[in-house]
């Protein structure tokens, strides 16, 4: 289809383009439908109650999969933001905060994305206002493991329901945001309570989880229970917070027990000769058993 000067300066000025019609290639009128398309996604947002000020930053350098994603999200009244480089993102990054970011990462080369994430982390450790999201084909465990160390959520392979895991995370998180984001605490009984672990793998994580089972132990609560199961990826510099909880609760008469560990922490307790301290179980009905035998 043919399109004269007049209906392409009317494209561009609608889209807000700042580009003059002698300078436009095809990427220019690409950019100008996604951005009528996110004013008009705005505009039905609004309707919906959407508050305008959630934001989602998706960084993608493949066109398919930024318009399905963005087809789901606007299911949802979601207006995200797009990136196709780790400079454009940076660029975005600049101009406003984002609640979640969404990061290929493969932006073509995983450095691109390792780099991306990095400044991602650093702008949530000084401001905490986003969560990140990795999306990707590969099954190199290394990698993955190294985008849990760097900090980042959550880990979706791009499998053919990856947009919906992603919107899963998204909405889950949003309907959960008062609840702490590195855990889930709640008693068992007047002595017995018990965390769900969420976060693991920073100084200030750690940190938050130490102060608030001190705060249990100085109320009472001497037996603490840490459910890992969402700890997928454990670092083993940390393994000696785990010695640290074992002699806070011992020092109080209480038990320090862990539930539901993946093998790498199962590991890093048998390299630190913890396993035949700090008792594991599967279920935490397990762990409440002994306690109370």
């Amino acid at each position: 289809m043919d399109i004269n000067n007049e209906q392409l300066k009317k494209l561009i000025d609608l889209a807000g383009l700042n580009i003059e019609i002698e300078n436009v290639v095809p990427d220019d009128i690409n950019k100008a439908l996604i951005n009528i398309e996110r004013k008009l996604v705005s505009f039905s947002a609004d309707a919906s109650g959407v508050p305008a000020e959630f934001n989602i930053l998706i960084v993608d350098d493949l066109e398919l999969s930024i318009y399905q994603f963005n087809q789901l999200l606007k299911k949802v009244g979601i207006v995200p933001t797009v990136a196709r480089n780790k400079i454009e993102a940076l660029a975005e990054l600049k101009k406003k905060k984002f609640d979640f970011i969404v990061v290929d990462l493969f932006l073509p080369d995983a450095e691109d994305g390792i780099e991306l994430i990095d400044e991602c982390i650093k702008l949530r450790e000084a401001k905490r206002t986003n969560k990140i999201i990795v999306m990707s084909g590969t099954d190199d465990k290394d990698l993955i493991e190294k985008c849990y160390k760097l900090g980042i959520d959550e880990f979706v392979p791009k499998s053919s329901n990856w947009h919906d895991q992603i919107l899963k995370f998204i909405t889950t998180s949003l309907t959960t945001k008062n609840e702490h984001e590195d855990f889930f605490k709640y008693s068992i009984n007047e002595n017995i309570c018990c965390y769900t672990i969420n976060k693991f793998n920073s100084k200030r994580h750690i940190d938050n989880l130490l102060k608030d089972v001190n705060t249990s132990l100085y109320t009472g609560i001497v037996n603490i229970i840490f459910n890992m199961e969402n700890i997928k990826i454990f670092d083993d510099e940390y393994t000696g917070v785990f010695t640290e909880l074992y002699k806070m609760c011992k020092e109080k008469q209480g038990q320090f027990m862990l539930v539901k560990i993946s093998d790498s922490v199962r590991n890093a307790l048998a390299d630190a000769f913890l396993d035949t301290l700090i008792p594991t179980f599967s279920t935490v009905d397990a762990a409440v058993s002994k306690i109370s035998d």
